[in-house]
């Protein structure tokens, strides 16, 4: 047909054909390179304007009609799919929102306030909610054995707040990593961060020379310089006059002690205050990742510009110094680094002086574990440390106290109450407030026959349900570790108690675990629901010096003070202050200490 005899009518739906052809492609490639998306998205109507020139008196009109027909169809096209009975995941109940594109949470989540959000999600929606598309468009309608293979299609995802999912979604044989940590490392980094391997069998061999600093051996060659911090943290605060910020005062002992451990030294935030502003550079830096962790496509792209999230590069910059100026100069005592790049020569294959800098990293973020020190302030808790007098830095004699556990670390073991002593203990206070406040992501993958065939369309059984290929999952680890079905009475509050014998809960708080008048007085105990370190092959790595650390300054600071909050302060304030951003930042934590006689 000559163009010039085209009808306007024609000419448009012309145009709108290729809208959709351009919805078809974005299906099939999820592209993100800046070339082919400006020949989608530019190129194509551009190409097409001629079409319009016929019907229009400018270039102008002409191009405008045809863009917007183009971009209006395009994005009309990606928006019903997903709104439509025919979208894999259209069973699956959630905001009409956040089915239409993850853009949405990408923005709320620089808020801070993600981890709330999905609790009135799950309120509303129940165990399993469809929370988003994070690609350009929409993947496939068909589903596929889990492997451990990656997706090149961009996720839909659901968040699933059901204990049943937490062993088929992240146990031994449960789903890879997603794709969360694409849109945080640049492409063009070909050594990936160990935390942000999507590849299962890469990421066990990764994996073990950190096992090997975290073993028991190596803690207890890190209980002195535990020590040396924990007293300096007690001297410090002793000088101090009035009020002071606890949550501030621990972030400056963990940023120091991880230094130390990790690469022998290097700072004195408690000494000297933040004057680098290295830990507000830390913090900073998670605004702009958690965004692109939202939409991985976006982040894969921006960070292609220099000039983008430069707080964020900035502090990885900082921590690839520190790794190679402890490469360089060594440590007096065997750090963690000693044991990650094997100067003990035990390991059979070393790694690279590459992925040991593009580790280096993880290790500053392990210094947030502290956060949960600041409100175990309980008269039970200090009788029970004071019983140990002189003897209350022996790790070993803390490891026994069973408040303390109970408090911060070790469930007691009740096969009545569903306790799973395999799993990984922690505080009651890292339930209500785990340092990944979202829960880590996972996403089933295709299955690879045999080079360049795919198998066929297969179903990937979890728990109840199905979930499609390329659907990224996640356990929001707030949601789940406040579910009443799983913690009860009382599943919102501080109560170490729940983590004792039932003889010891009926001893302390009669009113709670034995009136059985009173509707809540019915102990619901699941461990198996209780995952603030992660679980499986990917769980926190460092969770055995995390229970140090704790319990070793706890009972320090339980000696040394007497602690109150400051005049006026609402304890409630510190939820509210605090902010999700994949990991936990905290607002202000005033304190008023009194020095112990």
């Amino acid at each position: 047909m000559d163009i010039a005899s085209m009808s306007y009518q024609n000419t448009l739906l012309s145009i709108a054909g290729a809208g959709l052809l351009t919805h078809l492609i974005f299906k099939r490639t999820e592209t993100h390179e800046p070339s082919h998306l400006a020949a989608l998205l530019l190129g194509f109507p551009a190409a097409l304007t001629p079409l319009v020139m016929h019907h229009s008196s400018s270039i102008l009109g002409a191009g405008s009609t045809t863009f917007l027909t183009f971009w209006a169809t395009l994005g009309a096209s990606i928006i019903t799919y997903r709104l439509s009975p025919w979208h894999p995941l259209a069973k699956y109940p959630g905001p009409l929102i956040c089915k239409a594109s993850k853009l949405w949470l990408a923005v709320l989540s620089l808020h801070g306030k993600q981890f709330t959000y999905y609790a009135k999600l799950h309120e509303q929606y129940g165990d399993v909610v469809r929370i988003g598309k994070s690609g350009l468009s929409s993947i496939l309608p068909s589903v596929t054995r889990l492997t451990s293979a990656s997706c090149s299609t961009g996720p839909n995802e659901l968040s699933i707040r059901d204990v049943a999912a937490v062993a088929p979604m992240m146990g031994p044989q449960g789903f890879p990593k997603g794709p969360f940590w694409d849109g945080r490392i640049p492409e063009a980094q070909t050594v990936k961060p160990m935390i942000a391997l999507r590849d299962k069998t890469e990421h066990t061999r990764r994996r073990r020379p950190w096992t090997r600093a975290f073993s028991t051996a190596a803690l207890k060659g890190y209980e002195d310089i535990i020590t040396t911090r924990c007293v300096e943290l007690v001297e410090t605060l002793a000088h101090q006059e009035g009020t002071v910020d606890m949550a501030q005062w621990i972030s400056f002992f963990a940023y120091d002690l991880m230094n130390d451990l990790a690469f022998g030294g290097g700072t004195e935030m408690m000494r000297d205050g933040d004057v680098d502003g290295l830990w507000h550079l830390m913090e900073a830096g998670q605004k702009s990742a958690i965004f692109m962790s939202h939409v991985p496509w976006l982040g894969a792209l921006f960070l292609r510009f220099p000039k983008f999230a430069n707080d964020l590069k900035a502090f990885r910059e900082h921590a690839k110094k520190c790794v190679m100026a402890r490469l360089l100069r060594g440590s007096p005592h065997k750090d963690l680094f000693h044991h990650l790049i094997d100067e003990d020569g035990v390991a059979a294959n070393l790694p690279t002086i590459f992925e040991v800098i593009s580790d280096g990293g993880v290790s500053f973020y392990a210094a947030r574990s502290s956060k949960l020190l600041k409100q175990i302030t309980r008269l039970r808790l200090q009788a029970e440390i004071d019983e140990l007098g002189d003897d209350a830095m022996d790790y070993a004699k803390q490891a026994h106290l069973t408040y303390l556990n109970s408090a911060m670390c070790v469930p007691h073991s009740q096969p009545t109450l569903s306790y799973n002593p395999t799993l990984s203990p922690a505080s009651t206070q890292k339930r209500k407030h785990a340092s990944v406040p979202a829960g880590p992501e996972r996403q089933p993958a295709l299955r690879r026959r045999r080079k360049n065939h795919r198998a066929p369309a297969l179903l990937a059984c979890l728990y109840t349900s199905y979930v499609p290929k390329g659907t990224s999952t996640f356990i929001p680890f707030f949601s789940l570790h406040r579910d009443p079905r799983c913690f009860s009475p009382l599943p919102d509050a501080f109560l170490p108690e729940r983590w004792l014998p039932p003889a010891q809960q009926a001893e302390l708080e009669p009113g709670l675990f034995t009136d059985t008048e009173q509707e809540n007085s019915t102990v619901v105990l699941n461990a198996n629901a209780f995952i603030p370190f992660s679980v499986g092959p990917s769980n926190c790595v460092g969770k055995n010096l995390a229970w140090m650390e704790m319990r070793m300054l706890v009972c320090r600071l339980v000696q040394a003070f007497e602690m109150r909050f400051g005049e006026g302060y609402d304890p409630g304030r510190w939820e509210e202050d605090m902010l999700d951003y994949f990991v936990t930042i905290k607002g202000r934590l005033p304190v008023v200490l009194t020095p112990r006689k």
